[in-house]
């Protein structure tokens, strides 16, 4: 086949799940049917333009399941009772006065989200306490529909020869529950647009937009990480300095103003993060739920280690493999570890693992397994936060840690899942010995589309263990 025209592969020929829920507009893709056809350096293409309008129905969706709080106001405890917290309207009294400056409003979140916030609160109008709730949390609305459509369109021009994937971003439930719940989503779009940068060989370009990302939330970090574990194998390592050093410069360069007028405001949420103890959703609050809290100072060192064994089991599945595995694949099983292993699980953690979800191409079985869980989640931290002002129509403590075990449970699922997409497509495997309960979309001859400067490069380093 020729390079300029390839077949995208229908999701409704190799995935169950999206067969069956195909159905209600008119089944799966038929036998004799051809996918549409992608010429070189087409990124808008038919699946992009449909996803993209799906996903903002799904955004309304999350509009509506907020649509008590949007009426009522975001009050303590009604919010937690009906499920409708969001950091957002919380944040719409921020003031005029520009964030992290001497005087200003503290925020509680990294430099580029919170002067993102600031900025849309710029655009709400003088009102009541609730007119301004409103009016903030619609313009965050917007805003986050048309974040959600670009994430859609860069998670499939990510993944050209399958762009069906993004449906998994665009569909989900867990963008439903938490897509406005917090701005997380902002540097989850500036994470993917790095990783497609970097796919398609703009090194310096990838480097600028990972530096953003990293200003807007932290979890990027992982994803430099994972990519400098691949570029030792592919012995592409100055490509990746080059995007180390392009990012870490440009998350630089962008806190340096406020380093010099206020260091203490900018650095605050990190030393919150370094001072502070185990929070909702993490590992680490269950002794505490059960009267054993961990200390601090512990605490902190099972988090660094949790950062170390990511690093150590990136490690193996970049270097050990016969397959070097994808970009998405290292990043994904990384990400689950570190956020496994924190200080606290948010709700809205599970956006950061959607784009990955899609990229790898996980079964939607598995995806809606994972996403079960959440939204079990999602009920169940609300109901125990709301139980501390009324205990006996509160989620009791014991039943909290057992809910929140099964969650964190759900995200090592999905890391074994990817595992075994990640070992089944070795290149000592025939096309018939691959795992296809867990492939999708024709994944066993794909190579990395976010190979960017790695693609093609023989191996390297390979570290055999075992």
């Amino acid at each position: 086949m020729s390079p300029h025209a390839r077949e995208s592969v229908a999701p409704t020929r190799t995935d169950p799940v999206a067969a069956s829920a195909s159905e209600i507009i008119g089944g799966p893709l038929g036998r004799y049917a051809a996918p549409a056809r992608r010429t070189a350096g087409s990124v808008w293409q038919p699946a992009v333009a449909v996803l993209a309008g799906l996903s903002s129905l799904t955004v309304v969706f999350g509009v509506l399941q907020k649509g008590h709080c949007f009426t009522q106001g975001w009050n303590n405890p009604d919010q937690f009772w009906h499920a409708c917290y969001s950091d957002l309207p919380v944040s719409s009294n921020i003031g005029h006065a520009m964030p992290y400056l001497p005087g200003a409003q503290p925020l509680d979140q990294p430099l580029l989200s919170g002067l993102v916030m600031w900025l849309v609160g710029l655009a709400v109008p003088d009102g009541s306490a609730l007119a301004r709730q409103q009016w903030y949390f619609a313009l965050w609305t917007v805003l986050i529909t048309v974040i959600v459509m670009a994430l859609v369109a860069v998670t499939a021009a990510s993944v050209p020869q399958a762009p069906w994937r993004a449906a998994h971003v665009a569909l989900s439930p867990v963008l439903v529950l938490a897509g406005l719940v917090s701005v997380d989503l902002f540097g989850v779009l500036l994470a993917s647009v790095a990783l497609w940068a970097w796919g398609r060989n703009k090194v310096l370009l990838a480097g600028l937009v990972l530096g953003l990302a990293i200003s807007a939330r932290s979890y990027p970090l992982v994803l430099l990480v994972a990519i400098g574990l691949l570029a030792v194998r592919s012995g592409r390592v100055g490509a990746w300095r080059r995007l180390a050093a392009t990012a870490l410069a440009t998350w630089y360069v962008v806190s340096l103003p406020w380093l010099v007028t206020n260091a203490d405001a900018l650095l605050s949420v990190y030393r919150s993060w370094w001072r502070g103890g185990a929070s909702y959703g993490s590992l680490w609050m269950v002794p505490g739920l059960l009267g054993q809290p961990v200390p601090q100072s512990r605490l902190t060192v099972l988090v660094i280690v949790g950062w170390l064994a990511a690093l150590a089991v990136g490690a193996f599945l970049a270097l050990n493999l016969d397959r070097r595995p994808t970009v998405a694949e290292v990043s994904l099983v990384m990400l689950v570890i570190v956020v496994v292993t924190g200080k606290a699980v948010p709700v809205q953690a599970g956006l950061w693992l959607l784009p990955l979800i899609a990229l790898v191409g996980l079964r939607w079985r598995d995806h809606l397994i994972w996403a079960g869980f959440e939204a079990i989640n999602f009920v169940a931290v609300w109901l125990y936060i709301a139980g501390s002002s009324t205990p006996d129509r509160g989620l009791p403590a014991g039943l909290y840690s057992v809910l929140l075990g099964l969650r964190l449970a759900a995200w090592l699922y999905v890391l074994v899942q990817v595992w075994r997409v990640a070992r089944s497509r070795g290149p000592a495997n025939p096309p018939e010995a691959v795992d296809q309960d867990v492939v999708d979309q024709g994944q066993e001859d794909e190579v990395d589309p976010l190979a960017g400067p790695m693609a093609g490069a023989p191996d390297q380093v390979i570290a055999r263990i075992g």
